[in-house]
Order: structure tokens, then C-alpha cells, then sequence
């Protein structure tokens, strides 16, 4: 792949019908390490009325039958996980693939799953914080001890650490001024959803690159990354179709495909692909609707090769 952006795929997690099988993945994902992809990412809910597979799961999966190709979660819901338990997690799958995680994380999921899961929604921010120099610790050190308000522990490490050092890059997701200003200062990276046109990106990447100058953090040491769902393809009704089913099953019927979507004949997907790159994306992460094998190379052959 010769564009200067990078170009991964998104992992389908979420089906209305029965999930596809491990064969299916396990081709989706040999196919996509073949083809120069830079990176497989998967989506996390903990709570829908429809099938959504759990991601670090279907990442272990794709770490298994893959040698080369990133592996990253966009995005995992932060405070619904205990850090301790998803540091041993990280650092054992950063292990297992050789160090091609990185870690997407958000602050947290809809306002009905806090209580369900034992989260007090009003003390999050202050949550999501400790929690993350928490899990950084435990990456970096051994003999950890930790009073906080949250977690509270003595002379505890955790083995093996992640092969990346310092630690596993992690990335933020989430469009409010409080998660982009986290982002700038806390994180590795930055990635928008699958929502917007590439002009609301460009305002919003550029929110936090400030937000890093101002923290007297280099913007350029930042990553970047844009969701994006594809289906390429001659018959743009057909697409649209595939599109439409796929995303309303997830996000509601309020969905917007024909702005948010990348859909049509391959000189269209790579336009629409274009203008995320130019406005910030160092990433583009692309969504298919299965994990089709014969969709991702008509990625690969037909709409890279048009990118700059």
C-alpha cells in the first residue's frame, strides 16, 4: 500500500442475525495481513438488542492467525473493565502478538449501562483517570502500590508486560470538549467515529492538536484516526442497501449513511477516503459489513491505489 496515510480495517462485530463464524474471521483475517493492511480494529458494547462480539476476544482470534498486522480496539469501554484485569489482559495479548496493540479506550458507554455494570456515572472522569495511570503503572513497574479513590492495593505486579515500551500506545475516542482535551494530554492518539464529514474532522482534530499545544505537548507526537464504513462496489443502491441494514441495526434507525458512509464505485470510496486524509486522518479505519474476503481486495486493488 503506497498511500503516506494508513489504512486498517474495521473487524464486523455487531450482526442483527447470527455472527459470522470463526472460518469467516479467521479468513477475513489472514486475507487482510496478506494485503498490506496496517491494521485490524474492533468496536465493544457491552449491552445492545443485537449480536455484538466481545473485542478482545475476536482480537486474540485475529492475533492467532496473523504475523504482521496491528491490532487495535476502537473503542473499548474504559470504565467497565477493571484496569488491573485489562492490563493483565493487554499486556498478555501485546505478548502473544509480538507488540501490535494499541489500546483505544472511551470514557464509557450509554447513560442506562453505568448501573448495571456498578459505575457511578457522576464520579467517571475522576474514574477513568485513575484508572488509566493505573494501568500504565502496572505496565511500567513492579511492586505497585496504589491508594486511590477507586482501587486500593499494595506490592502488587503484574506479569508479563507488554513487549512495548512503555507501554501499549493508547488512543482516545469521543467528540465532547472534556474527551478531546483528555486526549491531547493523556493519550497517544485521537480517533473520530463514524459520524461527520471531513470538514467536522478537520475542526475536531485541530481542537486537539491546540488543546496539546497548550498542555506544551508536541501536536505532531499525536496519532490520528477516523471510523469510516465502506461497501465498494458498481451498484451504489446496492451498497447503500448493505449500508443501511448494517448500521441501523447499531446506531438507529437516525443513522445518516449517505453523509457518514463511504459507499459506490471504487473512484468515489477513494474520494470520500481522501478528504479524511487531508483533513487530519493518519489512520483511516475502514468498516466493512461481514468480514467479506473479496470486499477487502477490492479495497486493497481498487481504492488504495488511488489515495496519496
Amino acid at each position: 500500500m503506497t498511500t503516506e496515510a494508513k489504512i486498517g480495517l474495521l473487524v464486523p462485530g455487531c450482526f442483527a442475525g447470527t455472527p459470522p463464524s470463526m472460518q469467516d474471521f479467521t479468513q477475513f483475517f489472514r486475507r487482510a495481513d496478506e494485503l498490506g493492511f496496517d491494521s485490524l480494529w474492533v468496536i465493544d458494547r457491552i449491552f445492545h438488542d443485537i449480536n455484538i462480539l466481545e473485542p478482545m476476544t475476536l482480537l486474540t482470534c485475529a492475533a492467532a492467525v496473523t504475523n504482521r498486522i496491528r491490532l487495535g480496539t476502537s473503542v473499548l469501554l474504559f470504565l467497565f473493565r477493571n484496569p488491573v484485569q485489562l492490563a493483565k489482559t493487554a499486556a498478555t495479548l501485546d505478548h502473544l502478538s509480538g507488540g501490535r496493540l494499541t489500546l483505544g479506550i472511551s470514557l464509557g458507554g450509554r447513560d442506562f449501562e453505568f448501573g448495571p455494570m456498578g459505575i457511578d456515572r457522576e464520579r467517571r472522569v475522576s474514574r477513568f483517570r485513575e484508572s488509566l495511570a493505573l494501568m500504565r503503572k502496572l505496565w511500567t513497574e513492579d511492586n505497585v502500590t496504589h491508594h486511590g479513590r477507586f482501587y486500593d492495593m499494595d506490592n502488587v505486579t503484574v506479569l508479563p508486560k507488554p513487549v512495548q515500551k512503555p507501554g501499549i500506545p493508547i488512543w482516545f475516542g469521543g467528540s465532547a470538549e472534556g474527551a478531546l482535551k483528555r486526549s491531547a494530554e493523556l493519550a497517544d492518539g485521537w480517533v473520530g467515529g463514524g459520524s461527520g464529514d471531513n470538514d467536522a474532522y478537520r475542526q475536531t482534530w485541530q481542537k486537539v492538536k491546540d488543546y496539546a499545544q497548550a498542555a506544551g505537548k508536541d501536536p505532531e507526537s499525536l496519532d490520528s484516526g477516523r471510523l469510516a464504513y465502506v461497501y465498494v462496489d458498481q451498484d451504489r443502491d446496492k451498497c447503500r442497501q448493505a449500508l443501511v441494514e448494517f448500521t441501523h441495526a447499531y446506531y438507529g434507525p437516525q443513522y445518516d449513511v449517505d453523509n457518514n458512509c463511504v459507499f459506490g464505485p471504487a473512484e468515489e470510496c477513494a474520494a470520500k477516503i481522501q478528504g479524511f486524509i487531508d483533513a487530519g486522518a493518519k489512520t483511516m479505519i475502514l468498516g466493512p459489513t461481514w468480514p467479506d474476503v473479496d470486499q477487502i481486495e477490492r479495497i486493497a486493488r481498487e481504492v488504495v491505489p488511488l489515495l496519496r
